[in-house]
């Protein structure tokens, strides 16, 4: 009888443990989900450079997998790259009509950055580029109205070290491309981040002369996390201090011009 009553305490005590643990579970897996959503969410837009094409281990050497390792647990970064992908809706591969896009606009993002004109260097793609700028407006326009209100943020598209005039062209980038995105980036009051100039003398970080390998990709990770890691003050706005004056595009910056003592 002694020996009954012992079981039937430990069996009940065993139960009553295994319950206990199995609420404990319950109750963390129903938290988890709340500190998944506190986390600012990060989309990185692009195409191959994005995406991580031709860099080894790509899914931790990436631009954007770098950037989360810089940004921290506060933050998710998801990497939306296409390979191939193109701002121009007329393009030979519209980044539109993939389903990066439309999953990352279901995703409501905290941040956005968008690296995408390259691939509309290309000759095939050039006719259309008199349609550049209300395409990357529209693009932009399309994460700004999401409920998140993100932030967005435009990268100039990276050098092209390709010689070939009908592939990535340089020249176009230089004289099209980016002065779309700086124009956009000014009328439209977005931030910008110039990939362009840190990388004119880093073609060694590129083997197929377009694609940065993994220290290229560290290279646009710490350009990105110096803008985003920043503490940004809101408050204060500078040309609300400057004298009678008109603005116009630095490079898609605003600048100010005035007068200061008559001269």
């Amino acid at each position: 009888n002694l020996l009954r009553e012992n079981c039937s305490r430990f069996s009940s005590g065993y139960n009553f443990v295994s319950q206990l643990f199995i609420a404990l579970a319950i109750i963390l897996l129903s938290v988890q989900p709340c500190f998944s959503k506190n986390k600012v969410k990060v989309a990185c837009i692009g195409a191959s450079i994005t995406y991580g094409a031709r860099i080894t281990d790509r899914e931790h050497n990436s631009y954007p997998a770098q950037l989360q390792q810089l940004l921290g647990n506060q933050y998710a970064v998801i990497n939306y790259g296409v390979s191939g992908s193109t701002m121009l809706k007329k393009g030979n591969q519209p980044y539109w009509n993939t389903p990066q896009y439309k999953q990352a606009l279901t995703d409501s993002p905290d941040i956005v950055i968008i690296d995408l004109g390259g691939n509309d260097a290309k000759l095939v793609n050039r006719i259309y580029m008199n349609e550049f700028e209300q395409d990357c407006r529209e693009l932009v326009r399309s994460f700004r109205q999401l409920p998140s209100h993100p932030r967005v943020l435009l990268l100039l598209a990276m050098p092209s070290f390709v010689k070939d005039t009908s592939g990535i062209y340089d020249p176009v980038i230089v004289k099209q491309v980016n002065p779309h995105i700086q124009n956009i980036a000014y009328t439209d009051t977005v931030e910008v981040i110039d990939m362009h100039a840190p990388f004119v003398d880093k073609e060694a970080l590129m083997q197929d002369k377009i694609h940065p390998d993994a220290t290229g990709a560290a290279i646009m990770a710490k350009e990105v996390f110096d803008v985003i890691g920043a503490d940004a003050d809101n408050d204060f706005n500078v040309f609300t201090q400057l004298p009678p004056h008109t603005t116009n595009s630095f490079y898609g910056y605003a600048c100010a011009s005035f007068k200061l003592d008559g001269h």
